[in-house]
């Protein structure tokens, strides 16, 4: 595993269900070895008295291949739960073709998301969960822009040896 320059000696390891309380009575989940910690980045937007998984919202032009809404440049192991939607301008149906990279598959996982006529013109969420996720891309194939609501949640695992920076 190639890690920043000060941590040339961490290595990604698999995550266990061992789970130490915390503070706040939540388990926190470890990695298989005592030098390993395991961290989640979240893609999320904000929004006034909004909680839970709030999407972010990314403008899709008319006629767009291969989008890059979220990319992994780290070889850490991973679990990405990813929950993606489409959204219309002007009350007109849209539709997008969102593909999943991940590092085990030779093919991307690809999903595509129809807006729902009866809700405003907002699909449903679909949630996904994959290991190893590399990027996520979305296309757009009709004569006119459309968004996608993307919330992702990327949990992994970093370990260091004595010598290495945690």
């Amino acid at each position: 595993m190639r890690c920043h320059d000060n941590k040339r000696h961490c290595r990604a390891l698999a995550i266990t269900s061992a789970s130490p309380q915390r503070e706040n009575g939540h388990k926190k989940r470890v990695c298989k070895e005592n030098s390993c910690e395991v961290e989640t980045h979240i893609l999320q937007g904000n929004g006034e008295s909004l909680r839970g998984n709030i999407p972010v919202e990314v403008f899709v032009p008319a006629e767009t291949e291969e989008l890059v809404v979220f990319e992994d440049y780290t070889e850490n192991i991973n679990t990405t739960f990813l929950q993606v939607a489409v959204g219309s301008f002007n009350n007109i149906g849209g539709q997008l073709f969102v593909r999943i990279y991940t590092r085990d598959a030779e093919e991307p996982f690809e999903v595509v998301i129809v807006t729902d006529f009866g809700r405003e013109f907002t699909s449903i969420p679909t949630g996904i969960q994959v290991e190893n996720f590399v990027r996520l891309t979305v296309s757009n194939r009709i004569d006119f822009p459309v968004f996608l609501r993307v919330y992702a949640e990327k949990t992994f695992c970093i370990c260091c040896n004595e010598s290495g920076v945690q």
